[in-house]
């Protein structure tokens, strides 16, 4: 079909044609008909000579903290056995209006590589594709567009912030089983030292040099392992459900959760209507925490009951207002979720420039970023939420 320029070419050839055919002037009704000529073959090239092209799309990565760009790579191939014309490209992006390039002529049996930088703002799931190409001749008179079914799918997950590896005091999870020694590299055979033989005993345990220097057979002795459990409760229930707000407590639940995994114990993530993660243990399954929270949405106004899951030890976020005024509130959710502690945020106020917020007893209040990591290691030292 004729682009802008092919229309204004047309419309204004046959108007020059019928007033050269009104008022008599030869000359007039050549040059109309030679402008209608000239885009009737511009469209016809197009629709009997499409180039043939292939389009596959690279990302810098799949997954994206929110805020920080990604580049996308659109490499196009041209597969006919002559140069492409201009091409015009739009990359389909999910809630916007993609993203317009165009590429220069490529030579038969060549690749080029179209570039852009996405910006992502908010967490969630971004989804390209689409792409639609247009050919436009020489002259951009003329194109002649199709649709490549390129489809990738970007993943947006909460800011971690850096929060210091602090152990959950808490003993063995015997829930956690064998997930937890495979997932942590650890097994029964955690040394812990050595004792006397006794009958029974399996001669693989002996540790030989040591029963040497002490003249009697000495054999390890192990213990099973130890490792604590979090349970990370958001407070989706309202304010908690805006996504301004699911925004900040889904990155300090990302925070927290990446710390307790790298620290070598195991997670779990809760909202209060009972949507969960599994339970977690070793530090790659943190991209399971990210994808739970990167689509994380606002929930209803009551705490479900299966909410905390058994084992391990709770922690709760919330942008209630009423639990920074009232410390009667904070115990009662504390005590409702088997809290050992609460933190609350302030989203209304939230900057990084804020002065940090209250706290203490089992509680922290946080009024913008980076406030997480100085109050997460002290954490475990203070008293359970109280009055």
């Amino acid at each position: 079909m004729p682009t802008r320029g092919g229309w204004s070419l047309l419309i204004g050839g046959l108007l020059v044609a019928a007033s050269g055919r009104l008022l008599g002037p030869l000359e007039f009704i050549v040059a109309g008909l030679v402008a209608v000529t000239a885009v009737a073959i511009a469209v016809a090239v197009r629709r009997t000579r499409p180039s043939q092209l292939t389009i596959s799309r690279r990302l810098s990565n799949s997954r994206v903290e929110a805020g920080k760009p990604i580049q996308v790579d659109l490499e196009v191939h041209n597969l006919g056995r002559r140069k492409t014309p201009l091409l015009r490209l739009n990359d389909s992006i999910s809630s916007t209006r993609g993203v317009k390039l165009s590429l220069a002529p490529i030579r038969a049996g060549e690749s080029t590589i179209a570039a852009y930088r996405l910006p992502t703002t908010r967490r969630g799931v971004i989804r390209l594709g689409p792409v639609d190409i247009e050919d436009v001749d020489a002259a951009g008179l003329a194109r002649s567009g199709r649709t490549f079914g390129s489809f990738t799918t970007l993943l947006v997950h909460p800011p971690i912030e850096f929060v210091p590896e602090a152990r959950i005091l808490s003993g063995h999870d015997p829930m956690m089983g064998d997930q937890q020694k495979q997932a942590l590299g650890i097994s029964d055979e955690e040394f812990d030292g050595l004792r006397e033989y006794q009958s029974g005993d399996d001669l693989r345990k002996v540790h030989w040099p040591s029963s040497a220097r002490y003249g009697d057979l000495l054999v390890r002795r192990f213990q099973p392992p130890r490792h604590g459990r979090l349970t990370l409760v958001i407070d989706t229930r309202p304010p908690g459900d805006d996504d301004d707000v699911l925004d900040i407590t889904t990155s300090i639940a990302a925070s927290i959760a990446s710390s307790v995994l790298n620290a070598g114990d195991s997670a779990r993530i809760q909202t209060t209507e009972g949507r969960s993660t599994n339970v977690i243990s070793g530090a790659p399954r943190i991209l399971e925490a990210l994808e739970f929270l990167a689509m994380l949405e606002s929930g209803g106004p009551d705490i479900h009951v299966s909410v905390p899951a058994p084992g391990g030890r709770v922690v709760v976020i919330s942008a209630d207002p009423r639990l920074l005024e009232r410390p009667v509130a904070r115990a009662g959710l504390a005590r409702r979720l088997h809290a050992s502690a609460l933190i609350t945020v302030d989203p209304a106020g939230w900057s990084p420039q804020a002065p940090p917020g209250a706290g203490g007893h089992g509680w922290i209040h946080l009024t913008g970023p980076g406030q997480i990591s100085p109050a997460w290691r002290g954490l475990w030292s203070r008293k359970p939420v109280t009055t």
